[in-house]
Formats: C-alpha cells, structure tokens, sequence
C-alpha cells in the first residue's frame, strides 16, 4: 500500500484534456506531472511547471509517470492502451474504452499480464441526476423499474471538418454520447438480455452515425436509449416508471457547462449542483393516491472518479470502472450495429 500522490501523464490536450480532466485534478487529489502535446505553448499556459513530451511514447517512458490518461482519438485508445500497459503504467482511456469487443479483450488480458489497471474514463456515473436517480432507485421509491428512457439530444445540424465527424474506428455519437448512456443503463440493469438497434446518419453530408435508437430487454424492463444531433427541443434526459412511481428529469447534468463556459471548478461551493428548475419530478403513489413533486437533487462529483481511481492505485481496490464493465458496452454497441443491419433483435450474453 502506498501514500504516494498519483501522478498523472495525461496524453492530449485538446477539449478534453483541458476541460474534462485536469481541472478534476486538484479536488481529487491527484498530480498533473506531464503531458504529451505537439503545443507546448498552450499547456504551459494553463500549467507551466509541467513537463511536455513530443508524443505519448515519450509521455510513457517518463518515470514520474504513474497513470496515463488517454485524452485522446477515439482510434488511438485500443493501441496506446496497450503501449502504456507495455511500458508497466496503468492507464486511464477516455470513452469509448475500445473500438471493438476483440480490441477490448487484447487491452483487458494484456491489463492482466501486466498487473496493472486499465480502465474507462466513465466520468457520467458521477453526474448529478444519475446519481439521483440511482439513489430513488435504491431506496425504493419507483418499486421495480419497468420502463428506462434515456436521452442525449443536441441540435448540431452543420458537420464540421474535425475527427469526432470523420469515418473512424469508434468514432460516431453511438461511440461518444452511446458510450454514456449505454453504460449507465448496464450499471443499473446489468446486461440486456436483448438488443435492438437503429442507427442513421441524418444530418446532411455527415460521414459519421449521428442518430441512433436502441432498445433493449431485461427481463419486464425494456430499456431505450437514444441520441441525435438534429433534436431542436433536446431537453428531455430521463422517462423512468416503476411499479411504485415515475420520475422525470429534463437538462443536462450541469458539470460540463460549469467547467467549459461558466468557470466553475470543483473548487466553487456551487460546483455540481443542479438549478431548482432543472431537479427532476417524481410521481409517486402515496395513501393510494398521487402525488408529484421536485426531488431534492444530489450534487455531481466528476472528481470522485479520479479519487477511487487513485485508492484503487495504491491501495488495491477495484477500480471504479472496471475493464469489463467498459468492454459490455462495446458489446452493446456491436449488437447495436449487428441490429441495425439486419433487422433483428440480438441477443446479448456475458
């Protein structure tokens, strides 16, 4: 068991980089050492005692290195993964985990080899109404879930000449936006034991899936997930009923906003919490009749990743996303795909 602070190469630094990870860093406790950037410039501007390295090869032959976080191409991940694991760090990638189950198998056995973690950087287990609904879930107070809608809706109608639009292995809004919400469904439900899929490319010019809708089957419980990027009114994020009570929840969790255009940090009393208006609406059978009320919102906590990350690191927990937990999704989304091609549902198995 170790004290030590973990110390973070952090290969990117992009959007992501810059936004959704090291301003995570401070509150959980962690230490920015190094980055790998063909910018220099622009990381030192934010963080000028850090080293710089021309690429990740360099970033992971660094000594001082103890996990690299992959900020990355979504294409990159399966192959740097493995090359950080080689060079004995553990490794963060930043969704989705893989490209495809195979390239996930490879990333997990050579994990294993190694004796070091791999992991996902599934930040939104930590979003402020999931973890609300997780906690309405548990206490009881929907009864048996029996209907699970999902969305992450954006109106985006222009293509722009960028990667994340680019025909790419695991680049597409079934990779990116799917990846989050597929993985939420499997940590609530667990596997499905069927998929249905239909994907599209709707936006006009748009080399990249940009729309897709997947339902799934658990038993009673049918789970539908779906994402698009031509939805003017994209304000729906939850339609949950139970045998107990419904919630509904629009807006999205505020942690993104706050760090890319409000400057609020996890340093700011106000980080994580959701405004009054946007709390969700829980409608519950009480003294045999109906009541709707606003719940009381728990407050999301991004960092909290990197703080279990860093215990399971030198205390040897489990990871707070475990390497099978990021490869289940890449099984969903192939059976997605597998559906969406043909026409039928797919079965699902561990």
């Amino acid at each position: 068991m170790s004290t030590q602070v973990l110390r973070i190469g952090l290969v990117g630094y992009g959007l992501a980089g810059k936004v959704f990870h090291t301003p995570l860093y401070a509150a959980a406790g962690v230490e920015l050492v190094a980055v790998a950037s063909s910018d220099a410039a622009k990381v030192h501007a934010d963080h000028p005692q850090v080293r710089v390295h021309p690429d990740a090869t360099a970033l992971m032959a660094d000594p001082e290195v103890d996990l690299v976080v992959l900020a990355s191409p979504s294409f990159t991940h399966a192959p740097l993964m493995l090359e950080a694991l080689a060079a004995g760090k553990h490794v963060l990638g930043d969704k989705p985990f893989t490209a495809t189950v195979a390239e996930a198998d490879a990333v997990i056995a050579a994990a294993k080899s190694a004796g070091r973690i791999a992991t996902c950087y599934q930040n939104r287990r930590f979003d402020a109404d999931f973890l609300t609904l997780q906690d309405l879930i548990a206490s009881g107070r929907l009864g048996e879930v029996v209907h699970y809608e999902s969305h992450y809706d954006r109106f985006n109608p222009q293509t722009r000449d960028r990667w994340q639009e680019q025909e790419r292995p695991g680049v597409g809004l079934h990779y990116d936006l799917g990846a989050h919400l597929i993985d939420q469904a499997l940590q609530l439900f667990g596997l499905p034991d069927w998929v249905q899929g239909d994907v599209q490319k709707q936006r006009e010019g748009s080399a990249i899936i940009d729309n897709f809708h997947v339902r799934m089957g658990r038993g009673r419980c049918r789970i539908e997930l779906s994402a698009g990027m031509l939805v003017p009114d994209s304000s729906l994020r939850y339609r949950v009923h139970g045998t107990h009570g419904s919630w509904i929840k629009h807006h999205v969790d505020p942690q993104e906003d706050q760090l890319r255009h409000l400057g609020i940090g996890p340093d700011d009393e106000r980080y994580g919490w959701e405004e009054d208006s946007h709390r969700g609406t829980l409608t519950e059978v009480v003294d045999g009749q109906l009541q709707t009320n606003r719940t009381a919102a728990l407050r999301g906590d991004w960092p909290r990743l990197y703080r279990e990350l860093s215990t399971a690191i030198r205390q040897g927990t489990p990871p707070p996303v475990l390497a099978e937990e990021a490869r289940d999704v890449i099984v969903v989304i192939e059976a997605m795909l597998e559906s969406s091609r043909t026409g039928c549902r797919v079965s699902v198995s561990g």
